[in-house]
């Protein structure tokens, strides 16, 4: 280890942080816990070694590796932004300028991106073509299903039929091999993390090999089966430790105290045989024992007292007998027995995985596909070279390590074994001296289900020193700059009760606890936990009663009980109304003032989107817009599903449902009826048989309504069928668009916009498909049957944008990396997703594949040990990650958090939260009560209560003194609390109601209205007047006022405001500079805010614009790709990518008053707006104008653009200060032909 330099007394950064960002020598690993500055310390790591006045490297010399490619471009652009500041302090610095010159080639990128560059330039070295492409998703998918089914095929057909028969009947139904689909697909995913998949998958079968194995105990399992078992255990023994408090209590049940003692001998002698005896004894033992029967003498107790001990040794002895059932009712021989029965049905499955693995990748390299997870093993191939029958670097590897100075990894907790290969290879040294700095929050390891191996970061962490000596160094960041204390606090208050080793993966002590740092000022902010329940407690119940009301519907009732996510959606719109009415503000950080709160300061974190059809439904109609990326739904939107339909039975008319539903869409409109009648036109026939068997016989002569509606679809019908044969897909779909109006017609419905955007998606999802190795109708159906058959459903397109002033609903995995002023928390009641634990198999990296014991013949199933194994490890690994998803929402909060959750029956809740208030203060809650939880409110609630809040706000007791820093407010809410909202036909009947009740209008009224209507108009002159106009003609006029040319401008005609095609006499002509600037604005507008940073990029994104009709052809090759580049490269580009919020091509409408005092409308669309860093808005206008030589001057340009566009510029400023209420800093125009910015 080096010496760090010594940090100045101006520095800002935390004494760990300045260690991070100088300590070299070693391995480094950096635990950053949530809103630390990882990212600043990382980034600022990277410029002190290129910036180095002693020892600079050049920027290329790094490999920086994220997760994203949003991450590598924000390193990227913080990077550039470093040089430049170096280069104003040190102008003669050739070095600093080279540095810039590299930066584009630096291996900044995501690992894949990494692997993809050393698979180009290596390719030569593997048996592919150097030529390849990326697979989508969609071809991957479609040429999945392919190889699955030709794999099957040739199982069915083989000499081993008898065994693939058996494994299929053991994970099958009989109607389709889906399900084993399904698992070969898993399988080869799981393998595929694995540096060796082949070796990996084959390896499956030994845990199933049990030569010299004669007892349980021998297998690497037992000790998972054991502990699920002591858990168990310790449960009931914490329960009967309670029941014996309840005898001991004043007027409790004395005489349970001695039954308690009995349940005592008998679960010490269980815990003893468990870990101090053979598991045959311990089967012979639980086998045998039986619990002592409760006493009966009779008592003079408190009945409630008596009643709460019965059910804990209730509780305790179903969880004693749950464990029993589990683990000892078959004999250990029998259950050995068990797994080797099921070694022959793996080596099936393993078998047929291999071959679909071997045939996948010939089918890809057939059609010089890859995709990602190739990249990841071609580059391990090249990387390595085998020695002695093991794998050592290549030449390769070799030459990597010595270009890379440093490997620097962000958020390696996500990495996976695979990946970690590939970094170890291009790394120097060992641990002690290496070169890898690594960086992430194993807290925040969320991505488990994407094959994320959190073990890695773990070990190194525990392996790790602060100081040391013969390994790498650790560095915890615990310095939180993010959030209020009060957030903070709340936050480690929880963790500490929660998350330990045994259950979480990791102990949340000291280092690992937030440290508030942000310079919030001081307010009450205490986290907020609302709990709604949907059962009426016994004091409501009660209460009823005592009312003469039993036994009749209440109000509740009536309505039907609301579902919970509508209850959790009602009270937050009712608390953020309370919010915006009450004028709270939002802390500026940077700024150190307060602004009023907006609806796009407000997020509603989820675990999953399932609920968030039904919030968007409450928020509508509460008027309160609120922005979701939905993953799910798309498909069951009706104007797609109509769409769908109609590609179906263009493919195939003789569907004689699809046909039915368009026969009944709007753009075709016939009525029940109607489709009776033409059933009856051939009653036995194919639908569409019966269809033109109607249409020969009603449509000759006088026409039915009903045939003449027939003959024009049938008119269309043939065309299309036509188009389908011979032309694009996506014209196709475009094509029926147009003959049908139905992208119109979807437009005028309720939620048009968002109809439109669905079926815009279908087109481009066509386009995308198209742009795969696959083509057709057909094969673009079966794929989306596919897709919906696996319940892989697409998101609804999006119709409004994320950037707006809306609330934002999405999942906890989203939202990590973000923050956001107020964070609602919904859903904590919902129970753990365990769906996996349905199926009859599991997977895990370290135990391979665990199956359920399946009996063909008798067709039964039941769990087999390995299985039990399985599922209590995955049980425990999946508590672990719902810990850490749920640290991930509540460090999101910067000022204000609000916890909502769900619960059935708040007596029954309230009862098995308030029993850890017999635990010792301030432990962590017991191993057993984490392990059973099933929800989050089942962590929260007991940790609170025992915090002094919890009584002070739901039992009214005086909050006594205490140390706890944390803060709460608690409350618990009942469903009728939320009414549903009144439906339109009650809302019209009621005003009907209201009319009916209403007076007469007076005659004297009438008579005022008449003379008022008879009077002349005093303002005559403003008739003539425009209503409305442009900046652009305001800008014209008062360019004419200065030149003293007098123009008419009122009674002026209107131009029609009409997007034309260009007539034929003009389409062969060369576009006009008019055009060309469009096509620029146009690029612009859906540019990704990163940007793009190579001719090709630009080249590859404007021909996507192209494909989705948003550009012509010859617009799009009128696009200039080195001006777009260059305008990233500039200083204006850097502040556009760095924007804090960014809006594009922003329509205004605001008023003026003229010089009669008249208002006048005016319109126009801004460019861009964005805000910086700093909080300053600034204006930027994009110019296309040709500019000569002589005025490219930095004074010739200025003048130029400012004579030219500075009324323009400053009336949009005033348009968007009047309209958004906010202050404008600057005004920027880049002119693309000069290259530059210019601030007017």
């Amino acid at each position: 280890m080096k010496e760090i330099p010594v940090k100045p007394a101006t520095a800002t950064w935390t004494d760990e942080q300045w260690k991070a960002i100088w300590t070299t020598g070693q391995d480094t690993l950096v635990s950053a816990a949530a809103g630390s500055g990882k990212t600043a310390v990382l980034i600022n790591r990277m410029i002190e070694k290129v910036i180095s006045s002693d020892n600079p490297i050049d920027v290329d010399e790094l490999l920086v590796v994220t997760f994203t490619n949003a991450s590598a471009a924000e390193m990227r652009h913080r990077m550039a932004e470093a040089l430049e500041k170096a280069i104003t302090n040190q102008p003669e610095s050739k070095h600093l300028r080279r540095q810039l010159s590299l930066l584009n080639k630096a291996q900044i990128s995501t690992l894949h991106s990494f692997c993809l560059n050393i698979v180009r330039q290596y390719a030569y070295l593997l048996d592919i073509d150097p030529g390849f492409r990326i697979a989508n998703d969609t071809e991957a998918a479609l040429l999945k299903d392919d190889t699955l089914a030709e794999v099957l095929e040739e199982a069915y057909n083989s000499d081993q039929v008898d065994d693939v028969y058996r494994l299929v009947d053991s994970f099958t139904s009989d109607r389709d091999d889906q399900a084993i689909e399904t698992l070969i697909e898993k399988l080869y995913e799981m393998s595929r993390v694995n540096p060796d998949p082949m070796k990996w998958l084959e390896s499956l079968p030994d845990q199933y090999d049990l030569e010299g194995i004669t007892s349980i105990d021998e297998l690497p399992i037992s000790i998972i089966i054991k502990r699920s078992v002591s858990h168990a255990i310790e449960a009931a023994y914490a329960l009967i430790k309670d029941m014996r408090e309840l005898s001991l209590e004043p007027n409790g049940p004395s005489a349970y105290g001695e039954t308690a003692e009995k349940d005592f001998i008998l679960l010490t002698e269980a815990r003893a045989f468990l870990h101090e005896r053979s598991w045959e004894e311990a089967y012979e033992y639980f086998n045998a024992v039986s619990w002592a029967r409760i006493s009966t003498k009779k008592m003079d107790c408190d009945l409630e007292l008596k009643a709460l001990a019965q059910n804990k040794r209730k509780q305790a002895k179903e969880l004693f007998d749950t464990a029993k059932k589990q683990y000892f009712t078959r004999r250990p021989e029998r259950l050995l027995e068990e797994i080797r029965l099921m070694k022959p049905i793996l080596l099936t499955l393993v078998k047929i995985a291999a071959s679909f693995s071997e045939k996948y990748a010939a089918a890809k390299n057939e059609k010089g596909l890859v995709d990602f997870s190739d990249l990841e093993h071609f580059a391990l191939q090249i990387l390595t070279d085998e020695k002695d029958g093991e794998l050592v670097p290549s030449a390769v590897a070799l030459s990597y390590r010595e270009k890379f100075n440093e490997v620097l990894v962000d958020e390696y907790q996500d990495t996976n074994r695979l990946q970690e290969t590939i970094l170890q290879l291009v790394k120097s040294g060992g641990e002690a001296d290496g070169n890898m700095f690594m960086v992430g929050d194993v807290k925040q390891s969320i991505y488990r289900f994407r094959l994320a191996e959190p073990t890695l970061f773990l070990n190194k962490y525990l392996e790790f020193e602060e100081e040391p000596t013969n390994t790498g160094m650790k560095i915890d960041l615990n310095a939180n700059f993010r959030s209020r204390q009060e957030v903070l606090h709340g936050t480690n208050y929880i963790f500490s009760q929660i998350m330990g080793k045994e259950v979480g993966e990791i102990k949340y002590d000291e280092a690992a606890a937030l440290k508030p740092q942000a310079p919030y000022n001081e307010k009450d902010a205490p986290i907020e936990l609302t709990v709604l329940y949907t059962e009426q407690t016994e004091e409501e119940e009660s209460k009823e009663t005592d009312d003469g009301e039993a036994g009749v519907s209440s109000e509740l009732q009536a309505e039907e009980e609301l579902k919970k996510s509508q209850q959790e959606a009602r009270y937050i719109i009712e608390k953020i109304k309370q919010l915006m009415d009450s004028g709270q503000m939002v802390y500026d950080t940077k700024k150190g003032t307060e602004r009023p709160l907006e609806y796009r300061d407000i997020v509603i974190l989820m675990r999953s989107m399932t609920w968030s059809g039904d919030l968007a439904e409450e928020f509508k109609l509460a008027g309160i817009p609120l922005y979701a990326e939905l993953s799910k739904g798309y498909f069951e939107a009706l104007e797609v599903m109509i769409m769908i339909n109609t590609l179906r039975i263009i493919d195939n008319p003789y569907q004689d449902i699809p046909l039915a539903s368009v026969l009944r869409a709007p753009f075709v409109g016939l009525t029940e009826n109607e489709l009776a009648k033409i059933r009856l036109a051939d009653p036995k026939a194919p639908f569409y048989d019966a269809l033109k068997q109607f249409v020969r016989i009603e449509g000759t002569g006088l026409k039915s309504s009903t045939a003449e509606k027939l003959q024009r679809f049938l008119l269309h019908f043939e065309d299309w069928r036509d188009l389908a044969r011979r032309g694009s897909l996506a014209d196709l779909i475009w094509r029926v668009y147009i003959d049908t109006n139905y992208y119109e017609m979807v437009g005028a419905m309720p939620n048009g916009k968002q109809r439109q955007a669905n079926l815009r998606a279908l087109h481009d999802r066509a386009l995308s498909y198209e742009k795969t190795s696959f083509r057709g109708l057909f094969r673009f159906l079966r794929f989306v049957d596919r897709m919906r058959l696996r319940g892989d459903d697409l998101g609804t397109a999006r119709a409004i944008s994320e950037t707006e002033n809306v609330v934002r609903l999405m999942t906890i995995h989203s939202s990590k990396g973000l923050e956001f002023p107020y964070v609602f928390v919904a859903g904590l009641g919902r129970e753990f997703n365990k769906m996996d634990f349905n199926l009859p198999y599991l997977f895990d990296q370290q135990f391979g594949l665990a199956v359920k014991m399946i009996d063909p013949e008798k067709r039964i199933q039941y769990t087999s040990l390995p299985f039990l194994a399985m599922q209590e490890k995955k049980k425990l690994e999946l508590k672990a990650e719902e810990m850490r998803v749920l640290y991930v929402a509540m460090t999101r909060a910067k000022e204000h958090l609000y916890l909502v959750g769900t619960v059935k029956n708040w007596d029954k809740t309230k009862a098995i939260w308030e029993d850890a208030k017999l635990l010792p203060a301030g432990e962590m809650l017991p191993d057993h009560v984490r392990a059973l939880a099933k929800s989050y409110l089942d962590w929260i609630g007991p940790a609170l209560a025992r915090h002094p809040d919890y009584d002070r706000c739901l039992n009214a007791e005086t909050q006594l003194a205490t140390n706890e820093l944390s803060r709460w407010k608690v409350q618990v809410i009942g469903a009728e609390h939320f009414k549903a909202p009144l439906e339109v036909g009650e809302v019209e009947e009621e005003v009907v109601e209201d009319t009916k009740k209403s007076t007469l209008v007076d005659e004297g009224l009438l008579t005022t209205i008449k003379k008022r209507f008879d009077t002349a108009y005093a303002y005559d002159r403003a008739i003539a007047k425009r209503s409305k106009t442009s900046v652009s003609e305001l800008k014209r006029l008062q360019t004419l006022e200065q030149s003293e040319q007098p123009e008419f401008f009122w009674n002026a005609p209107k131009k029609q405001q009409q997007v034309a095609k260009r007539p034929s006499f003009l389409q062969q002509r060369s576009l006009t500079a008019a055009e060309i600037g469009t096509a620029m604005h146009t690029v612009m507008q859906h540019i990704p805010q990163q940007g793009l940073h190579s001719i090709e990029e630009v080249e590859v994104f404007v021909q996507g614009l192209v494909d989705r009709q948003l550009l012509t052809k010859e617009e799009g090759a009128a696009v200039h790709a080195p001006k777009i580049v260059g305008f990233f490269a500039t200083p204006a580009g850097h502040r556009f990518m760095n924007a804090v919020e960014l809006y594009r091509e922003t329509p205004f409408t605001f008023s003026i008053i003229d010089d009669d005092g008249d208002s006048q409308i005016v319109q126009g669309i801004v460019d861009c707006l964005f805000k910086d860093a700093d909080g300053n808005w600034i204006l930027l206008d994009y110019k296309t104008d040709r500019i000569k030589e002589t005025m490219k001057t930095d004074e010739g340009l200025q003048k130029e653009m400012k004579e030219r566009y500075d009324v323009q510029l400053t009336l949009y400023k005033k348009a968007i200060e009047e309209t958004l209420k906010i202050n404008v800093s600057e005004k920027l125009i880049y002119a693309f032909d000069a290259q530059r910015s210019i601030e007017l």
